[in-house]
């Protein structure tokens, strides 16, 4: 017999990470809190528990729509008074990285909802040599003889 497992899976500490990560933190950043299980641990569990899978994946959705969500707010945010010169220029600078990255990871999280969307639409029109000769001669055999005339070369 093996120790037992610290986690089960009907363990809430598996409901606290997927509600955190849903809110908006990092996976990372929710396992190195104390009391969580390790990064190995929580991916082991992914693996032999379907549910948690979907709900991580659901969460990481969530996490996608609460990013996109906070891009507004930091864009709306007003300069605080008394800022000026360098010290106004940083603050934009610093706003301009948290929507970026903010962007940046919705879009790799969420793709079809919040990446650069490029059609490549393919189409399959492929031409076959060999019906396109049978054809060919059904047409030829076809016409009647009396409609052909034959030019010599002089």
């Amino acid at each position: 017999m093996g120790r037992p497992v610290k986690w089960p899976p009907e363990h809430e500490v598996w409901r606290e990470i997927i509600g955190r990560v849903s809110a908006g933190k990092a996976l990372s950043t929710v396992l190195a809190d104390p009391g969580y299980p390790t990064w190995v641990s929580f991916h082991a569990m992914m693996e032999q528990d379907d549910k948690l899978r979907q709900a991580y994946e659901k969460a990481v959705q969530d996490r996608a729509d609460k990013l996109a969500d906070e891009i507004l707010q930091l864009s709306d945010e007003q300069m605080p008074d008394g800022l000026e010169g360098a010290m106004a220029s940083a603050w934009v600078q610093q706003k301009r990285m948290q929507v970026d990255a903010r962007k940046w990871i919705a879009s790799k999280l969420k793709p079809r909802t919040y990446g650069d969307r490029i059609d490549m639409t393919v189409r399959d029109e492929r031409i076959s040599v060999i019906d396109a000769l049978e054809a060919a001669q059904s047409r030829v055999k076809t016409l009647a003889i009396d409609n052909v005339t034959d030019v010599t070369p002089k």
